[in-house]
């Protein structure tokens, strides 16, 4: 009876352990499925965001991409306007220039005065009341049927002398009968007369413009020529 009752418990006892055994089987398994279930989504979420990223990477490269591609756009566009107006500046100074010298072809004939370079000033800068505020011509570049001149203002002080230019060099031509001159400018146009107020003819001594209101209505004297000195 006894060794009945001890197999039977015996039995138990390994029917005990089997069931136990194959439980923790199944949590093993379950946990193993769980864990691979998460590893799984783990890299799904870390693939997820890696493409994200990767994504708002290429993103942002598309968009700075596309502003290079606007700022060089709008570089490219301001260099061809640039281009295009100085194109059209200089084609148009180029047509003033032929113009001017088509103008000055035709007017132009020899001189029959003998104009000499250095400087041409008001000749009310003679004597105890002489002008503190007056306009001087320089002449340059002299030729038988040309001359190149330039204005300037003069400010005297008792320190010193200011000169300021206040018509740029230009050339003037000698016209009619080779005794007067003219320039011919976009804005202006000068007429220059020379009398012989000191009976230096054919040499100048003295000048007049008119066609550019500063000179109007004064005579500019050059009064250190060679043999005709005055003052």
């Amino acid at each position: 009876m006894k060794k009945k009752l001890i197999s039977i418990l015996c039995i138990s006892m390994i029917f005990i352990l089997a069931g136990c055994s194959i439980s923790d089987k199944k949590a093993d398994t379950q946990k193993n499925d769980t864990d691979k279930s998460q590893n799984v989504k783990d890299d799904s979420e870390n693939y997820s965001s890696g493409t994200k990223e990767n994504d708002e990477i290429m993103q942002t490269h598309d968009n700075k991409s596309d502003v290079d591609d606007k700022k060089n756009k709008s570089s490219d566009d301001a260099n061809e306007k640039y281009t295009q107006q100085s194109n059209t500046v200089n084609n148009k100074q180029t047509e003033e220039n032929a113009a001017n010298d088509s103008q000055k072809q035709k007017d132009s004939v020899k001189s029959k005065v003998k104009l000499h370079e250095g400087i041409y000033f008001d000749d009310k800068c003679f004597g105890e009341n002489a002008l503190k505020d007056y306009c001087e011509i320089e002449i340059s570049n002299v030729t038988d049927t040309s001359f190149d001149f330039t204005v300037y203002e003069v400010n005297v002080t008792d320190e010193k002398e200011d000169r300021k230019m206040i018509f740029l060099k230009n050339t003037a031509v000698f016209t009619g009968t080779g005794t007067e001159a003219a320039f011919y400018g976009k804005d202006y146009t000068l007429s220059f007369t020379f009398p012989d107020n000191h009976r230096a003819y054919p040499v100048v001594t003295d000048m007049q413009v008119s066609g550019f209101k500063k000179l109007e209505g004064k005579t500019y004297v050059n009064n250190s020529i060679p043999g005709h000195e005055f003052g």
